[in-house]
């Protein structure tokens, strides 16, 4: 029995390290695993393109696969991605690229999406990335391209202040999926803005400093595309 245990432990702890063994990144930012990401239209090429990197962050050398799952798209619009090499646009997955272990991949992730003009629909595309030999653990983000892709539907939860009173910091718990572009303002209770910060990554702690505030009731809202979805009170006590 104990070894049976002991078994499956090992087997846990093997699964959880190799979906940890990858992730996505460019140019020095990490997304995080599930993200959605804006894929915003490339003047010069008449298209919308992301451009992305994989690492191996296994002790591991790995060959990598890309795969590709089209969730929404538009009338004749044309996706198609390059890992390895370019792919045709029925293709959903590539071959496998080795990357060595600890290393930011030499080959690029580049994503096209060509929207006819006049189409205002969004095309959705979820991209993965495993490991050939456990296509079981991957890392995925979703794609949002189109003239519409930053007015999609998201979902935002902003947890209470704590502490509250707050003297030096005070933090509020969030999460979100379906959007990247968020700040968090704090009003006074007169409804003037008295701070203002980004929101990184689509879930965590937000760290606000409020040494520099007078005591009294705050108001702390979270903006996306500049509209406020939440906000939450908290006090400031010396």
């Amino acid at each position: 029995m104990k070894k049976t245990i002991f078994t499956l432990l090992l087997l846990a702890v093997g699964s959880l390290m190799s979906a940890q063994s990858l992730q996505f990144e460019y140019d020095g930012h990490v997304y995080e695993n599930g993200e959605t990401i804006i894929c915003h239209f490339d003047e010069t090429m008449f298209e919308y393109v992301q451009h992305m990197q994989i690492r191996n962050i296994s002790n591991q050398d790995l060959n990598v696969k890309v795969e590709r799952e089209i969730i929404e798209t538009v009338n004749d619009a044309i996706t198609f991605f390059c890992w390895g090499q370019c792919l045709a646009p029925d293709n959903n997955v590539s071959n496998p690229v080795a990357i060595t272990a600890n290393t930011l991949s030499d080959e690029a992730f580049d994503i096209h999406v060509s929207i006819p003009d006049g189409e205002t629909g969004v095309v959705k595309v979820r991209y993965y990335a495993y490991d050939e030999s456990d296509p079981n653990s991957k890392i995925s983000f979703l794609l949002l391209a189109g003239q519409n892709a930053e007015t999609q539907e998201y979902t935002v939860s902003l947890g209470q202040a704590y502490p509250n009173p707050a003297t030096s910091q005070v933090h509020f718990d969030f999460n979100c999926t379906g959007t990247s572009n968020m700040n968090v303002v704090v009003y006074n209770l007169l409804g003037q803005e008295v701070k203002i910060q980004p929101v990184n990554g689509s879930r965590g702690r937000i760290n606000i400093d409020v040494n520099d505030l007078q005591p009294g009731i705050y108001f702390c809202s979270i903006q996306v595309n500049n509209a406020t979805v939440k906000t939450e009170k908290f006090i400031v006590k010396r």
